[in-house]
């Protein structure tokens, strides 16, 4: 997890004041040529920052019903294994909101380097590549679809952090994004022998034809996630809540500590237009 991951975690916790915000903000290297202090460029960035009062800010996702939230559930496929060296190849993504389905993100990647190995897991080939988008024009694409919707995949932390390095380096900032892990909240909803995509989804009886694309994977992790979400407790009812709720050992601590500000910390509110 990064710096600014654990302090973007304490504001979803706690709102913080205006000047500890902007002061912090500048201090993370990742946002070295970003303007910190525009709220609107931040949420360019995936971070839902929002005014709490005149003198502090949280996160909106601090007070937004699940049914109002937008999810963006994510898969990508890549050419190895380490973002500093390696590139995507596809990125496929699903934006829902209130259990339906509002939207679809699917593109190759051009690059001229790809193992047999991939080619044998993914089905896609060099020929495949030759005559796709670049990597820069994919990566402006996406930021513009995700927008600030919680980012969502299988296994999460491989897929936010991939991209995020690579929008960096393609000079468009990091992912801010909230973020959330279907293979952590399915093993707290639903009693499976395992909890890889294609052994959920074969339990689940989840339509799987073409494992290992990113578009069928991202379709895959929707449908996990939907059932998961049949089987959240019902005081589970905001967004930050839902994501404290994939995270036991964390959730158990904060109330070992602090057992009157458990989760959810804020009166749910509607911030529909």
């Amino acid at each position: 997890m990064r710096t600014i991951d654990t302090f973007i975690q304490k504001i979803a916790q706690k709102p913080i004041f205006h000047k500890e915000f902007f002061a912090k903000m500048h201090t993370f290297k990742e946002l070295e040529y970003i303007d910190v202090e525009d709220l609107q460029t931040l949420r360019l960035l995936g971070l839902p920052i929002i005014k709490y009062n005149n003198y502090a800010f949280t996160l909106e996702t601090a007070l937004l019903p699940i049914q109002k939230a937008r999810f963006c559930i994510v898969d990508i496929e890549t050419n190895g294994s380490k973002p500093s060296e390696n590139q995507i190849i596809e990125i496929g993504a699903v934006m829902v909101e209130n259990g339906k389905e509002i939207g679809q993100f699917s593109s190759l990647v051009k690059t001229d380097i790809l193992p047999d190995s991939i080619t044998q897991l993914t089905g896609i080939t060099l020929e495949d590549l030759h005559d796709a988008p670049s990597l820069n024009s994919v990566l402006e694409a996406f930021r513009l679809f995700i927008k600030d919707a919680v980012f969502v995949a299988h296994n999460v932390n491989f897929d936010y952090y991939f991209i995020s390095y690579a929008l960096e380096k393609a000079g468009f900032g990091p992912l801010l994004n909230r973020k959330l892990c279907t293979i952590e909240l399915a093993k707290k909803c639903i009693e499976a022998p395992k909890y890889g995509l294609s052994a959920l989804s074969e339990f689940l009886e989840i339509p799987f034809e073409n494992h290992h694309r990113a578009l069928c994977d991202a379709q895959a992790a929707k449908a996990v996630f939907f059932k998961s979400l049949e089987n959240i407790p019902s005081e589970i009812c905001n967004v930050e809540a839902l994501i404290a709720f994939t995270k036991p050992a964390q959730m158990k601590k904060k109330k070992k500590e602090k057992p009157q500000e458990s989760l959810p910390l804020f009166k749910v509110k509607d911030t529909s237009p």
